[in-house]
């Protein structure tokens, strides 16, 4: 019977294996043609998160699911690189609330999310154009001109996400990710500590650092921690942050946690205000289809046309993603 249930266990998983390989596959080929565009338009262009992990960091792609293609473009090029996909037959989805970021159909039928910044306007000091700076370029990988970000940075970057998601679903799986980079990178706990320091998230460390120590207890995050800078204050803003984002969760007050850990208390509130702008800024924009958003306006109406077809019942123009040829 036992034997049994594990062959049944296996066939079951087969498919969901067969289907994470098959989207990772498709992952770096849509990561390929992004890259091909920005390099006809002489734009910088790097990988992050999901699809920078199945090509530096797993074996196996399967390992890795991901649903979308994530990358980063300098911020003064962002509306020229949103132009030139959408010329190269993207289709518009979503504009972020937070105004950093937009979602496009590609031709390939997976959604690529374009980012000019890692973190929304006021939070911590990570620019993208430092970066950039960092970075080194690739062409070996696919073929085609990648900016890889410096290992620092993209440790950096899993740190403020995992605040700024409170942790998301599976904290543990996101820790685990943490500690694997940096183990293939051979990262220094005492040099990224310093890092996070200089980029303004020492306080986004510390928590997430401590929360390594207590649910995986791997010796890179006590190392890490020990060797942040000496403050009281941030200790007392992390173990507050902890408690605040379970019980504020539901509410509209669910943003207030992650900006509590920005490199000081008034660096926060003017994250939290400016965050609270950019969605008004959002919402005005939605109202008015798009107008005044420039490169951004297409993604405006798209969602306008949306809304009005749902309260037709009729089918939703481009809900769907287009289908590959």
């Amino acid at each position: 019977m036992t034997r049994s249930r594990a062959a049944a266990a296996t066939r079951r998983e087969l498919p969901a294996l067969a289907q994470r390989f098959a989207t990772s596959v498709m992952a770096r080929e849509v990561l390929r043609d992004v890259a091909r565009v920005m390099a006809d338009e002489r734009i910088a262009v790097m990988p992050l998160k999901g699809v920078l992990f199945q090509l530096l960091l797993y074996a196996d792609p399967a390992e890795r699911a991901l649903l979308d293609v994530d990358v980063l473009v300098p911020q003064a090029e962002f509306e020229r690189a949103v132009r030139a996909l959408l010329q190269a037959g993207y289709q518009p989805r979503s504009a972020g609330q937070s105004m950093i970021e937009c979602a496009l159909w590609s031709p390939r039928g997976m959604v690529v999310d374009l980012h000019r910044q890692l973190f929304s306007r006021g939070r911590y000091r990570l620019t993208t154009e430092a970066v950039f700076r960092r970075a080194s370029v690739d062409e070996r990988l696919l073929g085609v001109p990648l900016h890889l970000a410096h290992p620092h940075d993209t440790a950096a970057h899993l740190v403020g996400k995992f605040v700024s998601d409170h942790e998301g679903s599976d904290p543990v799986q996101r820790l685990e990710e943490l500690r694997r980079w940096a183990e293939r990178f051979s990262i220094d706990p005492w040099r990224f500590a310093r890092h996070l320091s200089a980029c303004g998230m020492a306080r986004a460390g510390r928590y997430t650092l401590q929360r390594g120590v207590e649910l995986t207890g791997h010796r890179f995050f006590s190392a890490a921690l020990a060797a942040l800078p000496a403050d009281p204050f941030g200790r007392a803003y992390a173990r507050l942050a902890r408690r605040l984002m379970s019980e504020l969760a539901p509410t509209s007050l669910a943003p207030l946690p992650a900006h509590l850990l920005n490199s000081s208390l008034a660096s926060g509130g003017v994250s939290l205000a400016l965050s609270a702008l950019e969605r008004a800024r959002h919402a005005w924009l939605s109202r008015r289809s798009g107008q005044g958003a420039d490169a951004l306006q297409p993604f405006f109406r798209h969602r306008k046309l949306a809304e009005a077809a749902r309260q037709c019942g009729r089918a939703v123009p481009l809900e769907h993603p287009p289908v590959a040829h």
